[in-house]
């Protein structure tokens, strides 16, 4: 008998990377070597910024043009556009229909994060700055999708407390600073145990089986030291362990739950992510549970997740610098 294993993640595969993760604008960075040069992109000259100065602007399979005026002297200069990596990385997902979706749209396209303009002998050039992170800033608002790759758990099976093993989940959240350092944070996710890292159907030939799954919201808050990104606070979680055996009724095979054990915990939760861009980040998450509830009874008991996450962050508001 075919169980799909990873039935909540099915969505994901028939969603395209960057349809889903990338915004219609993306934002670029541009410096340069000589002082405060006015610039202005896709000749739109109602609108000049100096640099150092952090633009917005359209995705687009075209170049990105820049207008430059140096004193009284215009130059322009041709930036390539270039596919994003969400796009990209719709290679990890079987089968690769994000592909086709993406192939509908111009968020599959973006820009260089950072440019620089060099200016040599009076004629302007420009290249691809060194990559840096954006820092926070006071009111920078940004939600967040996390795909859990590797879930251990340690929950309540009916049977005493044992562990589980698996990959595979979805979470989304969003994060607020309220000072240029420290964030306020929330999100809402699920685990599940599949055998395989990635959407797939499974055959089980065994009998008997089990599987187990957790639903999560938790409250942080964080900050970030260079990059690293790690927050405390608060987590609920739901888990979910189930027992079943597979018979025959011919022509078919069905699974019959034998047993099962539904159990909600309380706790810290504790995350730390390193980021390796603006957007992509990895992460490791504990989150130990003291308290659980069956029914209407409290008690004290240990239990955890534990899970290792992909992260995407995307900005929805970040206060902008006046141009001058």
């Amino acid at each position: 008998m075919k169980h799909t294993s990873a039935i909540v993640l099915v969505g994901i595969v028939f969603c395209s990377c960057s349809t889903f993760l990338n915004r219609p604008t993306t934002n670029v960075n541009i410096h340069s070597s000589l002082d405060s040069v006015r610039i202005c992109v896709n000749a739109d000259t109602s609108q000049w910024y100096t640099t150092p100065a952090m633009i917005t602007v359209k995705r687009a399979k075209e170049d990105l043009k820049l207008m430059i005026k140096d004193d009284t002297v215009l130059h322009q200069l041709n930036v390539k556009s270039k596919l994003s990596g969400a796009f990209i990385s719709n290679i990890f997902y079987v089968p690769p229909i994000g592909f086709l979706v993406d192939l509908t749209t111009p968020k599959r396209y973006t820009y260089p994060k950072s440019l620089l303009i060099n200016f040599e002998e009076g004629i302007p050039y420009v290249e691809k700055a060194p990559s840096t992170l954006l820092s926070p800033t006071k009111n920078l608002l940004c939600f967040k999708i996390s795909i859990p790759e590797a879930n251990w758990f340690y929950l309540n099976t009916g049977h005493g407390y044992g562990r589980r093993f698996g990959f595979l989940g979805i979470a989304g959240g969003a994060e607020y600073y309220f000072t240029n350092k420290y964030y306020l944070s929330a999100e809402y996710g699920i685990l599940i145990d599949a055998i395989v890292p990635f959407p797939a159907a499974v055959d089980y030939d065994e009998d008997n089986h089990d599987s187990s799954n957790a639903v999560y919201g938790n409250v942080q808050v964080g900050s970030d030291y260079k990059r690293l990104h790690y927050g405390v606070g608060l987590q609920f979680n739901k888990t979910s362990y189930r027992e079943s055996r597979t018979i025959e009724l011919t022509p078919e095979y069905v699974d019959v739950l034998t047993s099962s054990m539904k159990q909600t915990n309380f706790g810290l939760a504790l995350s730390s992510h390193f980021r390796f861009s603006n957007v992509f980040s990895v992460g490791i998450n504990y989150y130990p549970s003291f308290i659980t509830k069956q029914g209407n009874v409290f008690q004290t008991h240990y239990s955890h997740l534990l899970f290792i996450d992909l992260s995407f962050k995307i900005e929805a508001y970040r206060p902008k610098k006046k141009s001058q």
